[in-house]
């Protein structure tokens, strides 16, 4: 039975993968958890500094992301025009939380981790007597 110590464990996979960000589905899928409970708890990891948290602003016409510059604020309600040229109002349902492994993060799990393909590898040569 899964826990939120596979979500850990997932985010540590995920730290020293080349993947920048996810959706928190993608960790339901993986651990076979509710998406409540993983979101709940990627929020926590948020919080102790180890993801970051982003939300994609989604045409509900064709699904293409939109990206807001540095300096653009949304809010609930404000008309919004895709990059294909719909004009939407921002609302709930068009936005989708993303998560970022933080730098420092990161580069502390692969400072103090070896991947799984080294390990698998090493354990290929004991065996094998080289």
């Amino acid at each position: 039975m899964s826990t939120v110590w596979d979500i850990d464990a997932w985010v540590e996979e995920a730290a020293w993968s080349p993947i920048k960000r996810f959706y928190p589905t993608a960790v339901t899928k993986n651990v076979a958890l509710p998406i409540n409970l993983v979101f709940e708890h990627l929020l926590k990891l948020t919080e102790q500094g180890k993801l970051s948290l982003f939300w994609e602003i989604r045409c509900p016409s064709c699904f293409y992301t939109v990206i807001p510059n540095e300096d653009e604020e949304f809010n609930s309600g404000d008309l919004i025009t895709c990059p294909l040229g719909h004009d939407f109002e921002l609302m709930g349902e068009n936005l989708f939380p993303v998560f970022e492994v933080n730098s420092e993060y990161r580069q502390y799990i692969r400072g103090k981790k070896k991947s799984p393909l080294q390990v698998m590898i090493r354990r290929k040569l004991v065996s094998a007597g080289l």
